[in-house]
């Protein structure tokens, strides 16, 4: 394989896991394809990169050109409690574009991870959608199309994200079904379905609580790294949180109460002002949507823009909690986590703060039709029924 670079032509040698000899290639990598505005700090700090190479669940995926120059770089982050990996990150330098030079480095660490660990049931990735190449690509490697998370990153500009995963039989074998879905929600696993050949589901307007609901009362929102780190990962041992299931996302703030009755975990990012909500510990009788609005408030104060939450498909209650706090379906994961035996379904419900900006957007095939499906949930959500009819 070869590129052409200053006028000349460069081959490509060698697809690989990165050294630690690579971590100033990498950063280097990134500051200049990005121009030092990637929104995940990983990219920017070498002992992180170091660590992220180190570990036994990252795999850092480089291609190297002849001159032992790195041209392109992808990550794997790996769950073996769930057998699940996240792919992200994927950059090639644009004078080595048109080339395949991605789709061999994915396709090598795709094969690695199903061949070098326990076992991988699903590969999930989102993609950027300034232009089809990414969505092309992912397509061909087998990807499903899931979702989509509309300006939920902010780099040169907003950028809209899409979700595609691959599924393996193994993950679809798990898989809990035929549990009732939120009627909310019936669109959008329709698309999901037909994308991945899924059973049908009855779709059900849950019942109205059968107890009296408490409203939270005063929240505060704690910026204390190491504290919510250790606090997260006891609770979370004891098993007293709350949909605590958003892998690959480390908690790095707290909303609370000042008894902390209340503990829901997030993580913001001060780069772009990307959040989601990680899990949380709270009284059985809690209202979930007046919690939701008033973090969303607190969030959006502390820098939030986007703000993204999970839930597990078969609790229609809990999510009409949230989806009346104003949350949008905007993706629907299949067989995601793994609990004893079996594997659950999920829906990622998101909020933003910003006005919506698709002037970048090269939406391909289903990808399209999950934007429109969003904007069509948005407005039965959000608009006043007058409005609707205009």
């Amino acid at each position: 394989m070869s590129e052409t670079q200053g006028g000349g032509t460069v081959t490509v040698m060698k697809v690989h896991l990165a050294s630690e000899d690579d971590v100033f290639q990498i950063s280097q990598l990134y500051f200049d394809v990005y121009q030092g505005l990637y929104p995940d700090p990983l990219m920017k700090d070498f002992q992180r990169i170091r660590e992220f190479i180190r570990s036994e669940s990252g795999f850092w995926f480089v291609t190297k050109c002849e001159r032992n120059q790195i041209v392109a770089s992808v990550l794997a982050s790996y769950d073996v409690e769930n057998l699940i990996a996240k792919a992200f990150g994927a950059v090639v330098r644009p004078e080595a574009r048109g080339q395949g030079i991605m789709e061999e480095l994915l396709s090598f660490g795709i094969e690695y991870l199903r061949e070098k660990t326990p076992g991988v049931d699903v590969i999930y990735s989102t993609t950027r959608t300034v232009n089809e190449a990414a969505q092309t690509l992912t397509e061909k490697l087998g990807f499903k199309k899931l979702g989509i998370f509309p300006n939920a990153h902010r780099t040169l500009e907003y950028e809209t994200h899409c979700l595609a995963a691959i599924v393996y039989p193994s993950a679809l074998e798990k898989r809990v079904n035929g549990y009732l879905l939120h009627h909310e929600l019936e669109s959008l696993y329709g698309i999901v379905r037909n994308e991945m050949a899924l059973n049908e589901l009855t779709s059900i307007i849950p019942e109205k609580p059968s107890k009296i609901l408490v409203e939270p009362g005063e929240l505060e929102l704690i910026k204390s790294q190491k504290f919510v780190a250790y606090r997260y990962s006891n609770l979370k041992a004891e098993k007293r949180l709350e949909f605590e299931f958003f892998p690959f996302h480390q908690p790095n703030l707290v909303i609370l109460s000042p008894d902390q009755s209340i503990e829901l975990f997030c993580h913001l990012s001060p780069v772009d002002g990307y959040s989601v909500i990680v899990g949380g510990k709270m009284p059985g009788n809690l209202d979930f949507s007046q919690l939701f609005l008033r973090a969303n408030t607190l969030l959006r104060d502390a820098g939030a823009r986007y703000i993204e939450v999970i839930v597990r498909a078969d609790r229609p209650k809990i999510l009409e909690s949230i989806l009346k706090a104003k949350f949008i379906p905007c993706g629907f994961f299949p067989a995601f986590q793994l609990i004893g035996t079996k594997r659950h379904d999920f829906v990622v419900l998101s909020r933003s703060f910003e006005i919506f900006d698709f002037q970048n957007v090269r939406l391909k095939g289903k990808n399209q039709v999950y934007l429109e499906e969003y904007f069509k949930a948005w407005k039965r959500m959000s608009l006043n029924p007058k409005l609707l009819e205009l």
